[in-house]
């Protein structure tokens, strides 16, 4: 408080809030703040699965071209214990886990990690094991697809279809942003 003095009075005026104001907005910044933190972690949850199912799409694209432009089949390697994926070009399988580049067996292609997948995993895959040179078809004789899955449950998946032709969908609509399967 500031005291002033004049001639005929003393006033005294106040800078700053009262205990009362200060726990009032106190009281409100937390209610804002437990209402938007779920919401925003959702968000977040959800985007990280939207980039990282965009990121294998691309990859899978990616894939299908490289096979057409070289003549080489182009193999394609899923680990859902470790949550990585990887690609090759030729007959041979590459397993993503091995990090040797003299290795025979490496992706050399392509090489995606659980470090690059951050809290997403890889939560079933079905048999897309690669594309065919001459037209960018999966090598393998059924369709097949790559789910997904964010920390907090959403799916994604991945379809790969005979023709080579790659869609993305929504197991349950859990992610709402791409259609349900």
């Amino acid at each position: 408080m500031k005291k002033i003095t004049s001639s005929s009075s003393v006033a005294f005026i106040s800078y700053g809030f009262t205990l009362i104001e200060l726990m009032v907005t106190i009281v409100v910044a937390t209610i804002l703040l437990l209402v938007a933190v779920p919401s925003f972690n959702n968000l977040v949850d959800t985007n990280r699965l939207m980039s990282a199912t965009s990121m294998l799409y691309s990859d899978l694209q990616f894939a299908r071209s490289e096979a057409i432009r070289n003549n080489n089949q182009v193999q394609l390697n899923f680990n859902q214990a470790a949550s990585c994926y990887g690609m090759i070009l030729g007959a041979t399988a590459c397993d993503c886990t091995v990090t040797s580049t003299a290795a025979t067996n490496f992706c050399g292609l392509k090489r995606v990690t659980s470090a690059n997948l951050g809290s997403i995993t890889v939560v079933s895959f079905a048999s897309p094991t690669g594309f065919d040179p001459v037209r960018g078809m999966i090598l393998s004789a059924t369709a097949g697809s790559v789910t997904l899955q964010s920390a907090s449950g959403k799916q994604a998946r991945v379809n790969i279809g005979l023709l080579g032709r790659i869609s993305l969908c929504s197991p349950a609509g859990t992610t709402g942003v791409y259609p349900s399967c």
